[in-house]
């Protein structure tokens, strides 16, 4: 049975560019982030999410995304990138007071041996069905380096900002 405990928990008080965590031990099978966010974004379709480990902004990041924001969905594969960023939060373009969700799950991130992988699923909700008005996202990320990952950065995309009561938890996972 999977133990999850509790590495970091933070609620934002005031807005916030990003949010970081730094000196993750390497004690656990993997890692597990869940967010309840929303973006300042005035964005069609939600608040874009950057995600980089241990702080590597290089062009480090590969992925393939599979994404709807209208009537049918679309996919697309991106390589050379400076971060994961294909997911999403609820951002001021959609229903007041909504907050999206985004899950990261980091498989074997302690490991030295391999590349890193990384699986996301965020949504950005909104009381509409119009086509742009919301978005649902899954991402299979890779980032190319065998650094152990000791710590995990989450940007709001552009010069965007998370909004208070945004709330940001990293668990370890054992046994999964």
């Amino acid at each position: 049975m999977a133990a999850f405990t509790v590495i970091d928990h933070t609620e934002l008080g005031a807005s916030a560019s990003s949010w970081d965590v730094t000196s993750i031990p390497s004690s656990y099978d993997h890692l597990l982030v869940k967010v309840s966010a929303r973006s300042d974004s005035s964005d069609t379709y939600g608040g874009e999410v950057r995600v980089t480990l241990n702080g590597d902004t290089g062009s480090n990041y590969s992925g393939t995304i599979l994404w709807a924001y209208q009537s049918f969905p679309q996919a697309t594969r991106a390589s050379g990138a400076t971060s994961m960023n294909y997911s999403y939060v609820s951002d001021a373009s959609q229903a007041a007071n909504t907050f999206g969700s985004a899950t990261y799950w980091i498989p074997h991130y302690s490991n030295t041996a391999n590349f890193k992988q990384m699986i996301s699923k965020s949504a950005a909700e909104d009381t509409s069905s119009t086509n742009l008005d919301w978005i649902v996202a899954m991402e299979a990320g890779l980032w190319s380096s065998t650094a152990a990952v000791n710590q995990i950065t989450l940007t709001a995309g552009a010069a965007d900002n998370f909004v208070q009561y945004s709330t940001f938890t990293l668990y370890g996972v054992t046994g999964a």
